[in-house]
């Protein structure tokens, strides 16, 4: 008697399982996937910059609270799309870490947005949000308190457990 395929919601239980065992990542390797994330942000900005200065008649005007804003929404895009899409960014990915919600699950926009928001004070507060790591027992920054997220470090492919 053959047993019966895992159907996708079991299939997605046991992923939700296994990522609820892995330990948050530890402080260093987060920021160097937000370096490599940073490189980039850096080149998407000097991209809509670029298109900004040639489709427009800004020229010098793309200083101020106006282009601040544009910039902090490219980054907001930026991290809410891949954090809602899988889980990681380009340098998440490089790292092997991912994010996910307190049931294992990736975020949705929703709570990619309230990381995003809560992750703002966290490092312009001079990273005290990620110094909290140090102290925390279970590797949470302030952000992944407040926003019911965790980031977690992915096994090396090929590797078990």
């Amino acid at each position: 008697m053959n047993p019966k395929p895992p159907t996708a919601h079991q299939a997605e239980r046991t992923i939700q399982a296994d990522r609820l065992s892995r330990p948050n990542a530890r402080l260093i390797v987060r920021i160097a996937a937000l370096i490599y994330d940073s490189f980039l942000i850096v080149a998407i900005w000097m991209l809509s910059s670029l298109l900004l200065v040639a489709t427009t008649d800004l020229g010098e005007a793309m200083t101020g609270p106006l282009y601040q804003a544009f910039l902090y929404f490219e980054l907001l895009a930026f991290y809410v799309y891949f954090w809602s899409f899988k889980g990681q960014t380009l340098g998440m990915q490089v790292w092997r870490l991912q994010v996910i919600n307190e049931s294992g699950g990736l975020l949705n926009r929703r709570d990619a947005l309230l990381r995003f928001l809560s992750a703002t004070p966290s490092i312009g507060c001079l990273g005290i949000g990620f110094l909290w790591i140090l102290v925390n027992p279970e590797r949470a920054a302030l952000h992944d308190l407040f926003s019911g997220t965790r980031i977690i470090q992915l096994q090396k492919l090929g590797k078990t457990d």
